[in-house]
């Protein structure tokens, strides 16, 4: 007993931040809000426009995105996907790269999402991947129930990455509007893999499928899949969803 007290006593503080992209007016308001919902804790923002984002634990960095972006899709683009698909913001990983240059942690929301109710305690997250438990499944599984179309592009991530499409059937299904990235040192095999597997579904114009990317990517980089540490947080947050926001 002695010595688990000194266990927990001896264990260095949570370092963590959470972090969210707003692109487009839509996205940078709503993200105004959801930062506003968590005061005094850190937040990192990658933004079109900085100067919108202010606060003493808040880093706003411009970006340009490097694809489609959710307005985007309301303005200049046709829908995708045989009018099912959605933009794919693989340019999240950015961000998410930027937060782990200073904190072990690494908590990503999307823009459109609130936090109505108190944040809880957070946990130690173990490193690798925090999901939340509703999307449990492998890639394959999830593809084949929700947008077959998009199984031969990842597919090919898989190839890419493993030369074997069976690790959609062992890599995990990231539900990509919250999750959490812990850093071990592999963080680098993560990210490569990711702007790789990005770089594959955008250049076939698919744009959607991010939650696949990322689960392949945590498997390259032999990350471990926790999906209780971060269950409590997601009880607290509201996504709004339903695809790209207008004015």
């Amino acid at each position: 007993m002695l010595s688990a007290l000194v266990k927990r006593l001896r264990k260095p503080p949570l370092s963590f931040c959470f972090c969210t992209l707003a692109i487009h007016k839509p996205y940078r308001r709503r993200a105004q809000l959801l930062v506003a919902d968590a005061p005094g804790l850190p937040w990192v923002v990658f933004t079109d426009e900085p100067s919108e984002f202010s606060g003493p634990e808040l880093t706003a960095i411009r970006h340009e995105p490097t694809g489609p972006m959710a307005y985007d899709f309301l303005t200049t683009l046709p829908p995708m996907g045989k009018g099912k698909g959605r933009p794919a913001y693989h340019d999240k990983r950015f961000v998410i790269k930027a937060a782990l240059e200073k904190f072990d942690t690494a908590i990503f929301i999307d823009a459109d999402s609130r936090i109505p109710r108190r944040i809880p305690k957070l946990p130690h997250f173990q490193p690798g991947l925090a999901l939340v438990k509703d999307l449990q499944t492998n890639i394959r599984d999830h593809v084949t129930r929700y947008g077959s179309f998009r199984l031969g592009a990842l597919q090919k991530v898989a190839i890419e990455l493993f030369g074997d499409a069976a690790a959609l059937e062992s890599a995990p299904w990231c539900s990509e509007a919250l999750f959490a990235v812990t850093k071990d040192g592999n963080e680098s095999q993560f990210f490569d893999a990711w702007d790789r597997g990005a770089q594959i579904l955008q250049l076939q114009n698919l744009f959607t499928g991010e939650g696949g990317v990322i689960g392949l990517a945590a498997k390259y980089a032999g990350w471990a899949i926790d999906y209780k540490r971060i269950n409590k947080l997601a009880a607290s947050v509201l996504h709004e969803g339903n695809g790209p926001k207008g004015e």
